[in-house]
């Protein structure tokens, strides 16, 4: 399978290219009010209203001092009605598209980690380095699409 691989933190992350539309750099987004904390705001993307997470935040992380290298990871995710909402999600830095085969995916849980618990699908060894397989059904939950529709 591939993934498309991003850094929130200094860690790199990987998820599963199906679910990526495009990856946008250096997007400006407009600040709206919204229940969803981490929300930063929407964008413009080919003339659609697209509207931004900030993944550091979702996440827990702290704020990012450098930001040059951020990009946004335009996602195609769907709500209980299979119904598609494009979101978008700010990172540090886009990597690379991987090959990972499916076997070597380590699924072992950190226990009682929530943020583990809820986002993780596994860890893999990638050429030397560690990689953290986001699953694509832990990325957002109904609620937080919905509330991401309403905003």
């Amino acid at each position: 399978m591939q993934y498309l691989t991003f850094r929130l933190n200094g860690v790199e992350y990987a998820v599963d290219v199906r679910i990526v539309e495009t990856v946008v750099e250096r997007a400006d987004t407009t600040a709206v009010p919204s229940p969803v904390e981490y929300m930063r705001g929407v964008m413009d993307l080919r003339g659609r209203v697209v509207p931004v997470i900030d993944l550091r935040r979702k996440f827990g992380l702290p704020e990012s001092e450098d930001s040059s290298r951020s990009s946004i990871i335009v996602f195609m995710v769907e709500d209980e009605d299979r119904k598609t909402l494009t979101v978008g999600a700010l990172v540090d830095e886009v990597s690379e598209v991987v090959t990972i085969e499916e076997g070597s995916i380590d699924s072992a849980r950190a226990e009682g980690v929530a943020l583990w618990e809820r986002y993780v699908r596994g860890v893999v060894r990638f050429e030397g380095r560690m990689i953290v397989i986001i699953g694509a059904d832990g990325l957002f939950s109904i609620r937080e699409i919905e509330a991401l529709r309403a905003a």
